[in-house]
């Protein structure tokens, strides 16, 4: 079975051009991985039909911000006798910008954001924890795998482009 989301977008608009990923951020494989992802997504979801620059009907560009981890999950470890983080959360922040290139006006700008959790020292696929927020652990979810932080970036970028593509078919 095949379906796809055109029909919602304007009518002027049948291709997009993905600009890469501009990285501001001091994570080297964030924007990699994030174009990898979003290319992906774009194909296997038929939204828009992705050319070249000169060809295309709009243009996405996509700027990462930020990379942070902070602590997620604190307790006081009963050796030491003072808080220990337990897990962390990574999070990705953006800026997108979806440009209509026939009208010469911007479609949507949005600041967008995405996290994954994870637990040092701690393979992902075995954690014990629901690094994603989809209700699956470990050998449940095809996507826990890889170093915890590694795949917890990964999650992150998953789900930021799932909600990149959800605006871009939210946008009309």
């Amino acid at each position: 079975m095949f379906y796809s989301l055109k029909g919602s977008l304007p009518a002027h608009i049948n291709s997009i051009s993905l600009a890469p990923v501009n990285n501001e951020s001091a994570e080297f494989a964030a924007a990699e991985v994030l174009n990898e992802e979003l290319n992906e997504l774009m194909i296997h979801e038929n939204v828009l039909d992705i050319v070249l620059p000169e060809d295309a009907d709009s243009r996405l560009e996509i700027t990462i911000n930020s990379v942070t981890d902070i602590p997620y999950t604190v307790n006081i470890s009963s050796e030491l006798g003072m808080e220990e983080v337990e897990e962390w959360k990574i999070t990705i922040k953006t800026s997108v910008v979806w440009h209509d290139l026939k009208r010469d006006e911007v479609l949507f700008q949005r600041k967008m954001q995405s996290w994954g959790a994870y637990t040092p020292g701690v393979d992902i696929s075995t954690d014990g924890l629901d690094n994603d927020g989809d209700n699956l652990i470990d050998g449940e979810d095809s996507d826990e795998i890889g170093s915890p932080r590694e795949g917890a970036l990964n999650i992150s970028v998953r789900r930021l482009t799932e909600d990149i593509v959800n605006e871009i078919t939210n946008t009309w």
